[in-house]
């Protein structure tokens, strides 16, 4: 930890930072989840920068494709199951290439809405 490689007391933290040694105690122990602007002052009292950049969980091409594959399936599911009342449904295989060309249309059209839907996972 910063502060104890510093030498320095939560008291002393505190003090730098402006806050209350109960507020730097409960930050440590992970008893609350302080605001952005709290962090910048203690990081500041321990001479630290603080960089905020998100950086996404997957690439982001692997996220756009993943979402246009859900808008893709759930248009095929509607699609199928009038297909399997009247016993025209593909095999897995020809599902699979009907999914994946659908998707690519999905992407090709850059009008096309992606993010009505649930958040969901892909």
């Amino acid at each position: 930890m910063m502060r104890i490689y510093l030498r320095m007391t939560q008291m002393e933290l505190a003090h730098r930072a402006g806050i209350s040694q109960a507020h730097i105690g409960a930050i440590e122990s992970g008893s609350i989840m302080p605001r952005i602007d709290t962090l910048v002052k203690v990081f500041n009292a321990l001479y630290c920068q603080v960089n905020i950049a998100p950086r996404p969980k997957k690439p982001l091409n692997e996220i756009l494709r993943g979402r246009a594959r859900s808008v893709a399936l759930k248009r095929l599911k509607q699609s199928m199951g009038t297909m399997a009342l009247e016993k025209q449904a593909p095999d897995k295989e020809v599902f699979r290439q009907l999914l994946e060309k659908q998707t690519d249309e999905i992407l090709s059209d850059h009008k096309e809405r992606l993010w009505d839907g649930p958040n969901d996972e892909f």
